[in-house]
């Protein structure tokens, strides 16, 4: 119940909060962490290696986040609050986003 009721309140969140063209989004990481290490029975070092990852994708992503095209920037923001406000997946939306740009798949009918 209560990742549901968080999911719900990132999926608002990313509704009434658009992403202002050159800011890095803020997420709630500690909170999301908890969640992350609750699922595993409160592990601590589930926890720590959670902020650690946090931590690496939100210096990845700090540096470049300007670049992100706004449509990526918004869909990509969006996404990462529906699971909670992730900087880990928020940095593996975008790297898909880019990706899926960069190559256009060929079809034979």
């Amino acid at each position: 119940m209560k990742v549901t009721r968080t999911l719900l309140a990132g999926l608002l969140s990313a509704i009434s909060a658009p992403v202002l063209a050159q800011d890095l989004p803020r997420y709630p990481v500690e909170s999301y962490c908890q969640e992350v290490a609750d699922v595993s029975g409160g592990s601590s070092m589930i926890y720590n290696g959670c902020i650690d990852m946090e931590q690496t994708s939100y210096n990845n992503l700090k540096s470049k986040w300007g670049r992100v095209p706004a449509r990526s920037r918004s869909y990509c923001d969006e996404v990462a609050r529906v699971v909670g406000g992730s900087y880990s997946t928020l940095e593996g939306c975008v790297q898909m986003e880019n990706d899926a740009a960069s190559s256009t798949p060929s079809f034979e009918y």
